[in-house]
């Protein structure tokens, strides 16, 4: 049986109308020395990424951290993340467990001189608290 040449061209209308909505829609972005590229609407997204890495990075590396915590209870330790937390809302907090030790750590410090002071003031509340070396994270983000 031969197909019918109406039945060929409706096929081929067809598959032309997915086609065509598959298309990705450009836009112009004006580059450097007033080129303008017509180009992908993704790269958009891909510049914004690209200047945000610009202003900024967060990265980790060798720092300081105070212990405020360290002791073998996990409600305990718990608790004391809370009451930290709550006294010191903009400070990071880190709960970790090395079998049978569970330690809470706040702060990230780059010099063991910031992470003194901030051992000064959580001293009044926590007791005993220390000082200790930690990869911490550095956050040099503009909008922070």
């Amino acid at each position: 049986m031969k197909p019918q040449p109406s039945y060929i061209l409706f096929i081929l209308l067809f598959l032309s109308a997915f086609a065509s909505k598959a298309q990705v829609t450009a836009s112009n972005y004006v580059a450097p020395h007033g080129v303008i590229v017509h180009a992908d609407s993704r790269l958009d997204i891909l510049m914004r990424k690209y200047r945000n890495v610009q202003l900024g990075v967060i990265r980790s590396g060798s720092g300081f951290r105070v212990q405020i915590y360290n002791g073998n209870d996990r409600v305990k330790a718990n608790d004391i993340k809370i009451s930290f937390i709550r006294r010191y809302p903009n400070v990071k907090t880190y709960m970790t467990y090395v079998q049978p030790q569970f330690r809470v750590k706040v702060g990230d410090f780059r010099t063991r001189a910031e992470a003194y002071k901030f051992y000064v003031e959580v001293s009044n509340y926590f007791d005993p608290c220390m000082i200790v070396p930690d990869i911490i994270v550095i956050n040099t983000l503009q909008d922070d």
